[in-house]
């Protein structure tokens, strides 16, 4: 019998879903695994050697046939181009070239998804804890936790792309500058025993807004949440506004709405999540900040990733130490929280959403394994039983088919 194509979906990300073919089964998808590595200047015990590649059974969601793909030093961030031919990683490390400074490389996806290493630059800073692709594809985003030999603080640098996808020049470095933080928020659970520095500036996230007109930066040493422009030609960033967290709360990592209207905040520090009007490069907050933790949590914890669903309804936050991802709903006068669900290991240190929508996986630093979760209607993610060992993982971006 010849097998009828039923449908083609293409979603907002860029990503295909899988053709359902009657009666032949569905095809495979794959994703690329970042880790932490053991090396002389990680902080913390790491078990990772790399950039790993899985299999992804679509009916199941469960990850496997793991494989490293390429050996580097902490690759915990991981960026695909427009076109998914060029892989971009950091490496999270504080010495590099005989100098205090992180690094980010560029490799070429073959066909079987495994990866040749164009090149690797410095990366303007130490620590780099995010990349991300400017929608232009013309530069590459990073932030910096930790600043070189002098000063200290972190910043946000801008990478040029070449033609054949390559790294090009530093175009710009922000180091931001402000009054010490406390290290501890005044609204964090009583017995939070795990603060931060706020000394000096940590760079911990930077992207685009859905428009592409603007570039948001999360610090989460200074408590400020930074929105610029970026020069199509000369990659420098011009500030439009900077917010003010309430200090000691640690800005991590944020979402939009899908309109771009609204963007939520995720607080690292006192494990709350912020949400703020976003137009013409500045923020105003709506409502109260709100708990991803259980009601009723005392003790240390502290917040990792912030995801949104495809249609805008729900956000997903991890907590590491408490160990749980807060769903909340998102409506009018903010969001509320609806459920904690288990990660069913320790520390997640990212959550992430497969093309489809139906699956969410916790990626447990310290349990070192790759939890898979089946999203349900009401959206409240439900475990599924399976766990994919892998030494220290850090994040999982899919790879389209």
């Amino acid at each position: 019998m010849v097998p009828i194509l039923i449908s083609f979906l293409r979603l907002k990300s860029g990503f295909f879903a899988a053709a359902l073919l009657l009666p032949g089964p569905a095809s495979a998808a794959s994703a690329y695994i970042g880790s932490y590595t053991p090396e002389p200047t990680a902080r913390g015990v790491n078990h990772g050697e790399g950039i790993y590649l899985a299999d992804v059974d679509p009916a199941t969601g469960a990850p496997g046939n793991v494989r490293l793909v390429t050996k580097t030093l902490s690759p915990s961030w991981l960026a695909l181009s427009a076109d998914n031919k060029i892989l971009y990683a950091n490496s999270e490390v504080l010495l590099f070239g005989g100098e205090r400074n992180g690094s980010v490389a560029a490799y070429a996806i073959a066909p079987d998804g495994t990866l040749k290493e164009l090149n690797r630059i410095g990366s303007a800073g130490a620590g780099p804890a995010y990349i991300s692709l400017h929608p232009s594809g013309k530069f590459l985003l990073l932030a910096n936790y930790y600043g070189g030999s002098s000063p200290k603080g972190g910043s946000f640098a801008v990478i040029r792309i070449k033609p054949d996808g390559s790294l090009g020049e530093v175009t710009d470095m922000v180091r931001p500058t402000g009054p010490r933080q406390p290290d501890t928020a005044s609204d964090s659970v009583p017995g939070q025993l795990s603060p931060s520095n706020h000394e000096t500036s940590r760079g911990h996230m930077i992207a685009a807004d859905p428009s592409g007109h603007y570039v948001i930066g999360d610090d989460a040493g200074l408590d400020q949440i930074f929105v610029w422009t970026l020069d199509g030609n000369s990659g420098k960033l011009k500030q439009v506004s900077s917010t003010l967290s309430l200090p000691g709360s640690a800005p991590r990592h944020f979402v939009f709405a899908p309109d771009g209207r609204r963007m939520y905040q995720l607080q690292e520090q006192d494990s709350r999540v912020a949400v703020y009007d976003f137009a013409a490069g500045t923020l105003a907050q709506v409502g109260q900040t709100v708990s991803i933790l259980p009601d009723g949590y005392a003790g240390s914890t502290t917040a990792s990733e912030l995801l949104i669903s495809r249609d805008g309804r729900y956000l997903y936050a991890a907590n590491r130490t408490q160990d749980s991802i807060a769903v909340l709903q998102t409506g009018v006068q903010g969001v509320k929280r609806i459920a904690n669900v288990p990660t069913q290991a320790n520390h997640p240190r990212s959550l992430t959403i497969d093309p489809s929508g139906r699956f969410l996986y916790s990626l447990n630093q310290r349990g070192d394994n790759i939890t898979t979760f089946r999203i349900g209607d009401n959206g409240i993610p439900h475990f599924t039983g399976h766990f994919m060992p892998l030494g220290s993982p850090t994040m999982m971006l899919f790879r389209p088919e």
